[in-house]
């Protein structure tokens, strides 16, 4: 392995183990952190949605699996909500593919306005959410994981922005069942867009193994702190984080020239 490669790998794995430290801590794929980093070191905004994605699959694993052994994790209804986001998923990213990278921009610098809104300003359970059950509360799920399927597919994160606070607010989840229930769902939406995307040749998978490994164990670190520390903390200050990351992206959109589809 020459100094070159061996940096880079090095790098990767980094890169990851931020977005781990993020998405474990979190419940969210890490998507947010991977993307902007992804982009610094050269990919292109395609490959940089497309190959955050494919790492996510790994960073929500074992967060996923960290929660669970903590006794935070809704297994059935983080299935459910996953199996309305491989729809999403498989939708988010095939519209990915027809879009410009201005555009894509744009997509990606609402969906973290978004994100960091509701972590600052947090969300409260709607009344009576925790009364849902059987049709209702697999109603609800299934149309939660499709929303935030969608938005994994377009914007390369794992859903868990949107799934967090709408498990918390229809469902009446607290902040770290929220998070791990959210984990386990990422899992299935990030793979079905995965799959999307490796079939139309937008993913380094290589790299994208490479930052999962990083991210995975960033995730577990990050999920295990996450259990330590009051949610609300750890929202407002990643909120604020995001929300600068946010105006950065759709500064750099707005100003940018719009650029052609290549699907190469």
């Amino acid at each position: 392995m020459t100094d070159v490669v061996r940096t880079r790998v090095w790098t990767l794995i980094a890169i990851g183990a931020a977005a781990g430290l993020v998405g474990g801590g979190l419940g969210v794929g890490g998507g947010i952190v991977l993307v902007p980093l992804l982009l610094l070191i050269g990919f292109d905004q395609h490959r940089s949605h497309a190959t955050s994605l494919a790492a996510i699959v790994l960073i929500a694993a074992a967060g996923a699996v960290s929660f669970g052994v903590s006794g935070e994790t809704a297994l059935g209804l983080g299935v459910t909500i996953g199996l309305g986001g491989v729809v999403g998923s498989i939708l988010g990213a095939s519209t990915m593919h027809r879009m410009g990278s201005r555009a894509l921009s744009m997509v990606f610098g609402v969906v973290l306005l978004a994100a960091s809104l509701r972590m600052i300003f947090g969300a409260n359970p709607l009344p009576g959410a925790n009364e849902f059950e059987g049709p209702m509360q697999v109603a609800i799920a299934l149309t939660i994981g499709l929303v935030a399927g969608f938005f994994a597919g377009v914007a390369g994160i794992g859903g868990g922005v949107v799934i967090v606070p709408a498990t918390i607010f229809f469902l009446g989840l607290a902040q770290h069942e929220a998070q791990g229930t959210a984990l386990v769902a990422i899992v299935l939406t990030a793979l079905a867009g995965t799959a999307v995307n490796l079939r139309n040749g937008r993913v380094r998978l290589q790299d994208g193994l490479v930052v999962g490994v990083g991210g995975a164990i960033g995730a577990i670190v990050g999920s295990q702190l996450a259990l330590g520390v009051e949610g609300r903390t750890l929202s407002l200050v990643f909120g604020f984080l995001v929300l600068f990351v946010a105006t950065q992206t759709l500064f750099r959109a707005f100003r940018s020239e719009p650029q052609p589809v290549i699907a190469d």
